[in-house]
């Protein structure tokens, strides 16, 4: 939808309808910059987060589960010295740390890409929804559409998004990069009353999809992990290396825990044989 769909722009009406259009042209391209800003913050986070485990993350992991183990030794020993049989005690242990003991085996297993969730097929409406969506949008975007130099980056940086989120049936990103470049029909036999209407009607939709982009753009920004790789950036900035330093205080307390765990085996062990 472009201002050459009036026709004849000559009274005053004719230059209101022209400005709503102009100020819908506008706000998709705020909308097509905060959609790549918020899908580079999300992948940033994502090699983040990649970075952290590899560094990090698995020697918390392995912590947590010498801290569990632990727990359940101990209370294997308690129960012991209240005279419970064995059958009885990991019955108990087992009502007590399953769920944690379910939910570090469920963290290991998407960390060694045993987990990764399948698309669950579209009904067959968004299907064809998705798929027209994805054809307007590609053909909107496409390279050889750019009239403007100014408008080859951001070509460049949207084509990629559209085809992931085809590829992912994310139907929510290509609705909300599709919508002022509906259809509105504005020809001359409609009323003043009628076309304002409808850009009205489209302005309010763009003016919601702007809210819902920065919201989350904002919900990124709070979460631990942007906050961390932030903190991250910061330190290298001064040459200090915080994930080397996490890393070697999770090591020091992994020591410690294995050191106490043994103790606990070997002591229920002990125990046992008596």
């Amino acid at each position: 939808m472009t201002p050459t769909t009036l026709v004849n722009i000559t009274d005053q009406d004719d230059k209101e309808i022209l400005r709503l259009l102009q100020s819908i042209k506008e706000k998709q391209a705020n909308i097509e910059q905060l959609t790549i800003t918020m899908e580079q913050m999300k992948e940033e986070v994502d090699l983040f987060q990649h970075r952290y485990n590899t560094q990090v993350g698995n020697f918390y992991l392995e912590l947590d589960k010498i801290e569990l183990e632990t727990q359940e030794y101990r209370l294997r020993l308690k129960l012991r010295r209240e005279d419970i049989s064995e059958e009885e005690i990991e019955k108990r242990v087992a009502a007590c740390f399953n769920e944690n003991r379910i939910r570090l085996e469920s963290i290991d297993r998407q960390k060694d890409g045993d987990e990764n969730p399948k698309l669950d097929d579209l009904p067959n409406q968004d299907a064809k929804r998705l798929q027209t969506l994805y054809r307007k949008l590609a053909k909107r975007f496409h390279p050889d559409k750019v009239e403007k130099p100014e408008q080859e980056n951001i070509t460049e940086q949207i084509m990629p998004l559209i085809n992931r989120a085809y590829q992912e049936q994310d139907l929510l990103t290509l609705e909300r990069l599709s919508i002022g470049y509906t259809e509105v029909d504005l020809s001359i036999e409609q009323t003043l009353s009628d076309k304002r209407k409808k850009l009205h009607s489209e302005i309010r939709n763009l003016n919601s999809v702007t809210s819902e982009l920065k919201s989350e753009i904002n919900r990124i920004k709070a979460g631990k992990t942007y906050q961390l790789k932030k903190e991250v950036e910061t330190a290298e900035k001064s040459g200090t290396d915080l994930l080397t330093t996490l890393a070697n205080d999770v090591k020091r307390k992994l020591k410690i825990g294995r050191s106490q765990l043994t103790r606990l085996i070997s002591f229920w062990n002990k125990t046992s044989s008596q």
